[in-house]
């Protein structure tokens, strides 16, 4: 510097700091739009995602799994690439409310670049104006409420690389349709966003398939007894309960409240049926019960052996269809972060940016994964299964 104050005039040597300053900055493919925002150099310095589940209450059996397989998936990344991503985790409770004060935190910390959740569509809907302000993409791995990727819904930073309600309520209305043949519905739902849009639609796809008698009640997510619905269904003489409800407990609990009570119809569940929790707590009462799903059964996919083995090792303990959804999810998110790694920098804008022209022919689920222009995934389809012998058993469609 000695040097350079005698060679120049103070003025010349600010133009050359500047021009010095300017020149060591890494370059990425959009840097112009990207606002002074949080950036972590290839190998470096530690790139933080954020993980939103409800990690205590009664959806914690699914949340806990999708942290689970969500560190799975980053330490197996992190060994593949050498990279330094950490893994900060919020509890959202399948709260909204609670969900909004998480997606703050995470928002707040400049060296998370990308968010893998929340879990529940109401939260979803809760927290995407959140991530939208702050230019922070997040991807869900369950949240499957149809609108939240509508074209005039939807928000640059929300992406969603698992299917939809409107996929789910096609594959159900038509398997109940066309292979269980019903004539008639009871519909339930527990006042979640999620559930009573699920109802929703599946009540028109089953009108529009000829059911004239659909009925429908509300269950609070503290209820513990369904004796009098249960009595209100068996009155009914219904082809079909369905309750795509959220906490494990009270799904297992409606089974043998209707098996006492000498339900002969067919009881069928949503994603979070689809649980070795909910299997255990239901025991006999499950059996033959339908599950339609967002995600493969992880355990029956080759692709997915790793991640698997890894979580049952590390955990020691059963899975169901949300940890591989987890997984699938965290491994689209940390592409894009290698990507950008590539690029020159990891920030928030080169993530969302990453995340739009994501093209996965492979992924630990053995789906292919690329956005649509809502961001929503494309080609996407519901997995059915059935409780036989204790087991869920795929069923073939």
């Amino acid at each position: 510097m000695k040097h350079l104050h005698k060679a120049f005039s103070v003025v010349s040597l600010l133009a050359v700091l500047a021009l010095v300053f300017a020149a060591c900055q890494p370059v990425t493919p959009n840097q112009a739009a990207q606002p002074a925002a949080p950036a972590a150099a290839s190998g470096s310095k530690t790139i933080k995602i954020g993980l939103m589940s409800p990690l205590t209450g009664g959806a914690a059996f699914l949340g806990q799994e999708q942290k689970g397989f969500a560190k799975v998936t980053v330490d197996i990344f992190n060994e593949r690439t050498g990279l330094k991503v950490e893994l900060v985790e919020g509890d959202t409770e399948l709260n909204p409310d609670t969900a909004k004060t998480v997606a703050e935190r995470l928002v707040s910390d400049p060296d998370i670049v990308v968010v893998v959740g929340p879990a529940g569509s109401q939260e979803c809907e809760a927290t995407k104006p959140i991530f939208a302000k702050a230019g922070l993409a997040h991807l869900t791995h369950s949240c499957t409420r149809t609108d939240l990727t509508a074209k005039d819904k939807m928000t640059p930073t929300f992406f969603r690389p698992i299917p939809r309600d409107a996929d789910q309520s096609k594959t159900d209305a038509d398997f109940m349709l066309n292979t269980l043949k019903v004539k008639s519905a009871y519909l339930v739902d527990d006042q979640s966003s999620y559930a009573t849009g699920l109802d929703d639609e599946l009540a028109a796809a089953l009108k529009a398939g000829g059911v004239t008698d659909i009925q429908r009640a509300s269950v609070k997510n503290d209820d513990t007894d369904f004796s009098s619905l249960v009595t209100q269904i068996i009155d009914a003489k219904s082809d079909v309960v369905f309750f795509p409800g959220q906490i494990g407990n009270q799904l297992s609990t409606l089974a043998t409240q209707l098996s006492e009570q000498g339900f002969k119809g067919t009881y069928f569940l949503a994603d979070a049926g689809f649980s070795p929790d909910v299997l255990k707590a239901g025991g006999k009462a499950l059996e033959g019960t339908y599950v339609s799903v967002f995600s493969p059964d992880p355990a029956q996919v080759a692709d997915a052996k790793e991640y698997t083995d890894r979580y049952a090792k590390e955990f020691n303990k059963d899975f169901g269809a949300f940890g591989g959804a987890s997984a699938l999810t965290t491994y689209v998110a940390l592409d894009a972060i290698e990507r950008c790694s590539k690029a020159g920098a990891v920030t928030r804008q080169c993530v969302i940016d990453m995340l739009k022209t994501t093209k996965l022919d492979k992924t630990p689920l053995g789906v292919p994964i690329s956005f649509d222009e809502n961001n929503q995934v494309a080609n996407s389809k519901f997995f059915l299964f059935q409780v036989k012998d204790g087991k869920f058993t795929a069923v073939n469609q």
